[in-house]
């Protein structure tokens, strides 16, 4: 008996920690991108009444798995609301989450891709994991140059390291995409005003 309970329970504690990420309420869904509304479980929730292949016509079949990505950024959400002791074992569960979305695409031009990455180094530094964060950063301006969250996140990263130079020239190479980003230029102004302060 004992023994079957040993092969039972991991099966058991799998069910429930892929329970634990889905989105269960209105009150969650209205935290996630529209996007998410649409995809395979969160449709649920949100009443959807797009055909799945509709979006897969219009995004790729990425599309079928994204709703662990958005199990994910649910996952954050909870744990930046609630703060629990076991924040960092879920912030890792959504790590999980993420990857298996990163493992089944099998289109590198998957629109949400850039996004993606930037949501990975994100919680990759809650979770105290610098190093591991800053090269999903560099991927995520790779895969789409204008892509201005990932400039903005890098650059802040080398500012809280005190690397100012390195940060400006990070937003200079964002504001050559677009000169306009107001994210990026208000980052600009404050570091220049703290260098011309030292």
């Amino acid at each position: 008996m004992n023994r079957r309970w040993l092969m039972i329970l991991p099966m058991l504690l799998a069910v429930t920690t892929a329970q634990a990420d889905r989105v269960e309420s209105m009150s969650e869904l209205l935290r996630l991108p529209k996007y998410c509304w649409g995809t395979q479980q969160v449709r649920e929730v949100s009443g959807d009444p797009v055909p799945l292949g509709e979006y897969y016509k219009r995004y790729g079949f990425g599309y079928s798995h994204l709703h662990h990505y958005c199990w994910a950024l649910t996952t954050e959400n909870r744990v930046a609301i609630t703060n629990p002791r076991d924040g960092k074992f879920w912030l890792d569960n959504a790590i999980g989450d993420i990857d298996y979305v990163l493992r089944q695409n099998k289109d590198p031009k998957f629109v949400f891709l850039p996004e993606i990455y930037v949501t990975k180094a994100r919680i990759l530094f809650k979770l105290d994991k610098a190093a591991d964060a800053v090269p999903w950063l560099q991927k995520a301006i790779a895969a789409n140059p204008k892509y201005l969250p990932a400039y903005a996140r890098l650059s802040d990263y080398y500012a809280e390291k005190g690397d100012k130079a390195e940060a400006i020239k990070i937003l200079n190479q964002g504001l050559a995409r677009n000169k306009n980003s107001d994210m990026l230029n208000r980052r600009l102004r404050e570091l220049q005003t703290a260098e011309h302060h030292d």
